[in-house]
Order: structure tokens, then C-alpha cells, then sequence
């Protein structure tokens, strides 16, 4: 019996020592990557900007970020369940959406979410799918999101550069309904097939669960309303975020910078976009029209806690994740 006891004692080690590594790690990326924007800005701008500290708008970022985590909950739901999908049970939906949510979790591309579909019944290639129709309604969805808000600057005349906006109110619309028609035509051509041809019927099929979606408003409708609920909460995170340091900047410009900035997703990036997030949001946002130290204190206040907020619900979750994919994931 001392031999299992000793082997159980040194996984759980291991797996504890592993979370809190690439916790530091983690951390130290993000301090990282404020710390040289703060030299490029100046670092006696940026401390003239921490002196500007609104305490009101810390507890509406908290408020966004809680709000952000109900609309973000139901478009999972929606992408799982959407076509007969697996169903997971509140307890395991719960505990995926937290480590999405957060993004610490959430590495390997989606791998965590596969395996919960995979536990849940669903095929190898059903489960990626779905996995990369939630990416594609992520950034889908935030697509929209700048379409509508760069065209709200280009009517309005706002002094936001067009080298942004202009590519946001011109391609994503005709992007979205080109994929929608390849992929209705030619996703059953790929279905079964070897090779790269089963990427690609993956992929189509990911691209019609999301049509389904927007096709069927009545029944699917609140799966999107619900991920574009998300992203209008995170940004106004962000957006509290530098009203905190006394910059109110305009919504809708903001929100350019923002989507421009998004280059991948809490879910998607590695370590929840740890430092990467942190180093190109300002520079995005400063490009859009707010003064840069006070972009830089901003965003890493909202990073900080849409990256800290979520960790000890994710933490209390690691078990229901174990229990999911078993040994697949090392992380969890």
C-alpha cells in the first residue's frame, strides 16, 4: 500500500508545482510586458497616471468582468449544444467555461474543451469541431463587433486612424457570408476523407455549426447575443480600465483598438495571453486615441484581474477537469 500512497503523493506534488510555475511564469510575462511599455512611455508619466486613480471604476471592471462571464457561459452552451451536440452536465459546463473563461487553463488550442466533448460522447472529430467553431464564434463575433464600431467612427468622423477601421467595416462581412457558402457547398465533399481533407471537413463543418447559429435566430439567436454580451462587457472592462486612471475615452474607438488588439483570445493564447495581451492592447489602444500611460496602467489593470479574478474558481475546478479527461491533460 506504501507504493500507491507515494506515487499519488508525488502526482499531486507534481501537478501542484507545475500550476504554480507557469503561475509565476505567468505573471511575470505580464510584469514584463507593462514594465517596457512603462519604459517607453516614460515612467514618471505612467506614476503620474497611477496618481489619477478613480476607485468607482475599479468596482465596474469587477461588474463587467462578472457579466462578461454569464454571456460567455451561454455561447458555449450554445456551440456545444447547437445540431444535437454532447451534453455536459452544469457541474462540467461550469468548470470548462471557467478555465475558457479565465484562459490560465485553457491550453493546447482548445484540447481541454475536446476532451470534455470527448467525455461527454462526442467523436474525435465532432469534439474538434465544435472546439474550432467556438474560436470562430469568438473572434466572429468580435468581428462584428469592430465592423459596427469602425463604421460608428467613420459616420461620426472621429479621429480614429483609418488604416483600423477602414479593414474592419470592409472584410469581415463579406468573409463571413464567403465561408458560410463554401462551406454549405463543399463540408459534406471533405466528410470521412484521409489526410489533410479531414482538416478541412473539420473546419467546414465548425464554419456551418456556426451558420446554424446566425441562420436560426429564433432558436440559436441567444447563443450569439450572448457571446456579443461577452465582448461588449469585456470591453467596457477595458474601458473602465482607463477611466480608473482618469481617460474616458470614446466607446466606440476604444472598441476598434480593442478588437485590433485581440490577437487571439484568453482561450486560445497560451497562458491566457500572458504578456502578449498586455504588450499589444496598449499600443492598440494608444493608436486609437488614448494618451499611452495612461493605456499602459489601464490595461494591465484590467488584465490583472481578468486574469487573477477567475484563478481560485478555476483552482476549485481542477478536480471536476480531472475527473473529465483523466490523464490526457498533465497540466490539470
Amino acid at each position: 500500500m506504501k507504493v500507491p500512497a507515494r506515487q499519488f503523493v508525488s502526482r499531486v506534488h507534481h501537478r501542484t508545482l507545475t500550476v504554480v510555475l507557469l503561475i509565476i511564469v505567468a505573471t511575470l510575462l505580464e510584469l514584463s510586458a507593462v514594465a517596457g511599455l512603462a519604459y517607453v512611455a516614460g515612467f514618471s508619466r505612467v506614476r503620474a497616471s497611477l496618481g489619477h486613480f478613480h476607485p468607482v471604476w475599479l468596482a465596474a471592471l469587477v461588474g463587467a468582468l462578472g457579466i462578461s462571464f454569464a454571456g460567455y457561459y451561454y455561447a458555449y452552451q450554445g456551440v456545444f449544444t447547437v445540431e444535437d451536440g454532447p451534453n455536459l452536465t452544469s457541474r462540467q459546463m461550469r468548470a470548462v467555461v471557467v478555465a475558457g473563461f479565465g484562459g490560465f487553463f485553457a491550453h493546447g488550442a482548445g484540447k481541454l474543451d475536446q476532451y470534455a466533448l470527448m467525455a461527454a460522447g462526442a467523436g474525435d472529430d465532432e469534439a474538434r469541431a465544435r472546439i474550432s467553431a467556438m474560436a470562430g464564434m469568438e473572434y466572429g463575433v468580435l468581428a462584428l463587433g469592430g465592423t459596427a464600431t469602425a463604421i460608428a467612427t467613420l459616420a461620426s468622423g472621429l479621429n480614429v486612424p483609418p488604416d483600423f477601421t477602414v479593414p474592419w467595416a470592409v472584410v469581415p462581412v463579406p468573409g463571413f457570408l464567403l465561408a458560410f457558402w463554401f462551406a454549405e457547398r463543399y463540408r459534406n465533399r471533405f466528410r470521412g476523407q484521409p489526410g489533410w481533407r479531414s482538416g478541412l471537413g473539420t473546419f467546414l463543418r465548425s464554419v456551418h455549426l456556426i451558420r446554424e447559429l446566425f441562420a436560426r435566430p429564433l432558436r440559436w439567436g441567444w447563443a450569439v447575443l450572448s457571446m456579443a454580451l461577452f465582448w461588449a462587457a469585456d470591453g467596457f472592462s477595458l474601458w473602465a480600465g482607463l477611466a480608473m486612471f482618469g481617460f474616458k475615452m470614446n466607446g466606440a474607438a476604444l472598441f476598434v483598438g480593442f478588437a485590433t488588439g485581440a490577437v487571439f483570445t484568453r482561450r486560445t493564447g497560451p497562458l491566457g495571453g500572458a504578456g502578449v495581451l498586455t504588450l499589444v492592447l496598449p499600443l492598440t489602444t494608444w493608436y486609437c486615441g488614448a494618451p499611452l500611460p495612461v493605456a499602459v496602467v489601464g490595461v494591465f489593470a484590467y488584465r490583472l484581474l481578468a486574469f487573477w479574478l477567475p484563478m481560485p474558481v478555476s483552482m476549485a475546478a481542477l478536480p471536476t477537469l480531472r475527473t473529465m479527461v483523466k490523464d490526457r491533460l498533465w497540466l490539470v
